[in-house]
């Protein structure tokens, strides 16, 4: 990662908590501390170094149970970066793609007969700014799903991935996958409706299933989708300046995109038992947390616990 170019990247989203922070000083009680509190942590977040996120996953975490008999297990706290993290990313993508395709499954289910699934492919000409493109593709896509529901083809359920690749001249090319369930469409109408919506970009692509309401589709299709879940910038193919890009283009954004009322409830359970796994105890494992802030944290400026065992209670400053 090129830290200089990160931070460059990132100076206006700074300069925005640290104004939002100035604002909210001085007040005491209700929402306005909370923003206070929170645009300080943000700020602080973002002078701190991009590689010092990823040096706090898996450093500490909490005994987790499930209804196993005698288990115990530890749930390790992940830094979130999944760009950059190849723990995290395997994580998440592992997660998404189930929830994307229970998502599939009860929107497939639901629809109306002869629908199919749809695999769309958004691109847009490359600016050389991953920022830029990827807000015209965006911008692009709602506009599409207005002009859409406008001509009477209604609401419809979807859910879109978004990838980066580096691309031949090395600077970066977005595109956004998009899974649609639809009935007979006319292609021909939807490209001249996303060209208006995207002036921008030159084509859109479409795969259907070939299968009317065929069980597997839903698999295949969360299997396809999970394939970009799980691409990140930590290969060898994205340069240090590229890194720092595409982290800074996300920042605050979705990788994943759904319709209203898309996502189904899930809840993680252990393959074993089939329950979900609860906290086992007010312990803590790992090394110890950052120190107490005498603004935010009650016990004074003293150290948080050192918590190297899972039966030493944590202090507040860990919470």
């Amino acid at each position: 990662m090129d830290e200089r170019r990160y931070a460059t990247r990132m100076e206006p989203h700074l300069a925005r908590w640290q104004d939002r922070e100035r604002q909210t000083a001085g007040l005491v009680g209700g929402i306005h501390e909370r923003v206070h509190f929170y645009a300080r942590a943000r700020r602080a977040a973002l002078e701190r170094p991009y590689v010092a996120r990823l040096n706090k996953c898996d450093k500490y975490g909490l005994v987790t149970k499930c209804g196993c008999k005698g288990k115990r297990d530890t749930r390790w706290f992940s830094c979130r970066q999944h760009l950059t993290c190849p723990r995290c990313l395997r994580s998440r993508s592992r997660q998404l793609q189930q929830r994307v395709r229970a998502g599939l499954e009860a929107a497939f289910a639901a629809s109306e007969p002869g629908s199919k699934l749809v695999l769309l492919t958004l691109t847009t000409r490359h600016s050389g700014d991953v920022a830029e493109d990827r807000d015209a593709i965006a911008a692009g896509w709602r506009a599409l799903y207005r002009k859409l529901h406008k001509v009477g083809w209604g609401k419809f359920p979807y859910v879109g991935v978004w990838e980066v690749t580096p691309g031949h001249d090395g600077k970066g090319h977005v595109h956004a996958h998009v899974a649609v369930i639809w009935p007979f469409r006319d292609w021909s109408v939807v490209r001249r409706l996303w060209l208006a919506a995207c002036p921008t970009s030159e084509r859109i692509t479409f795969v259907a299933s070939r299968r009317d309401r065929c069980a597997s589709t839903p698999r295949s299709v969360a299997n396809y989708l999970g394939k970009y879940l799980s691409k990140g910038v930590q290969t060898h193919e994205f340069s240090p300046e590229l890194r720092a890009d595409v982290a800074a283009a996300s920042y605050q954004a979705r990788w994943v995109f759904s319709s209203v009322r898309f996502w189904q409830p899930w809840v993680p359970v252990c393959p074993g038992c089939g329950l979900p796994r609860v906290r086992a105890q007010y312990a803590w494992r790992g090394e110890p947390c950052r120190p107490l802030d005498p603004d935010r944290d009650t016990g004074g400026g003293q150290l948080a616990w050192t918590f190297s065992s899972a039966h030493e209670r944590a202090g507040p400053g860990c919470a």
